[in-house]
């Protein structure tokens, strides 16, 4: 599940039936017949006073009824506290989930499925999947971006030399010279067989994510762990792979109580990709950064 929350209104019933009626209007005379001026003026003092009393219990059911809306207005305007796997999930969203390459100088990737947005993706896979800290790979790939490698020409025409300087200005030191031969060897092999645009690969798999799983496996520097994080992040500009976790973040969903079958976890978010996407996302953030025991409680 991406998820809304609706907040419930209460009508209360109409008091207009308790409406108080029109007091009495006469007015008693004192007639000196022998009469008792207290007893002739009494039964109208006895009505005002009941009249009163009426219009101070009309008031003060105005007053309960006007005090039980506040309560249930402001009853209402309070978040839910509704507690559950499905609201564990939709609070984890809304707290870690975020979209991938948020980081970087590319337009929201969600929008489309275009050349340059796939390409990103799989660049940004590729150097996540390395031994190396989530941060530092996040960081290379902004440099990669940056420098453009996420289009195909740009890619192609740079030099090994030129890759590795950029991935070294994102930190990625260790497997820079590895990582600068596969960037090059990325660019020949889409161009081969891919016709120089990733979209062409479902096209060729006929959507069929155990088929894209093994196409993309003949990239090089590319494996299992690779493959993984493209789904994850992937599955919201290419629906056709949505419902997709990748085992380390279902185990990490299991742990913290909102379970580990993807199904169900695909069924939370609305079966909505880009929310299946969010929520790959938080889980694996919260896998990496340990955070687990934020959402193990309740």
């Amino acid at each position: 599940m991406v998820l809304t929350r609706a907040q419930a209104k209460y009508d209360e019933p109409s008091d207009a039936s308790l409406s108080p009626g029109r007091p009495g209007t006469g007015k008693s005379r004192n007639k000196r017949m022998g009469g008792n001026v207290d007893g002739a003026i009494q039964p109208v003092s006895n009505k005002k006073a009941k009249t009163s009393t009426k219009k101070q219990q009309h008031t003060s059911d105005d007053k309960d009824k006007d005090a039980k809306s506040d309560d249930e207005e402001e009853e209402a305007s309070k978040p839910s506290t509704a507690s559950g796997p499905e609201a564990k999930t939709q609070a984890l969203i809304d707290k870690y989930g975020f979209l991938p390459l948020s980081n970087t100088d590319l337009e929201d990737p969600t929008s489309s499925a275009t050349q340059k947005t796939i390409l990103a993706l799989l660049l940004s896979a590729m150097l996540s999947s390395a031994r190396i800290s989530h941060d530092l790979a996040a960081k290379t790939t902004a440099e990669v971006i940056k420098a453009g490698y996420h289009d195909l020409e740009t890619l192609k025409k740079s030099t090994w030399e030129e890759r590795t300087e950029v991935l070294t200005k994102g930190g990625y030191t260790r497997y820079r010279e590895k990582t600068a031969t596969a960037l090059g060897d990325l660019a020949e092999h889409i161009s081969a067989h891919y016709d120089g645009d990733l979209n062409n690969l479902p096209k060729q798999a006929q959507n069929d994510p155990s088929k894209i799983r093994t196409a993309l496996k003949e990239i090089k520097q590319l494996g299992d762990v690779g493959v993984d994080v493209f789904f994850d992040t992937a599955q919201a500009a290419w629906p056709f792979l949505a419902p997709f976790v990748d085992p380390r973040s279902t185990k990490t969903a299991a742990e913290i109580g909102i379970g580990g079958d993807v199904d169900k976890l695909w069924g939370a978010v609305g079966k909505d990709a880009v929310g299946m996407c969010k929520l790959a996302g938080a889980l694996t953030l919260i896998r990496l950064e340990k955070r687990e025991e934020e959402f193990k409680s309740g």
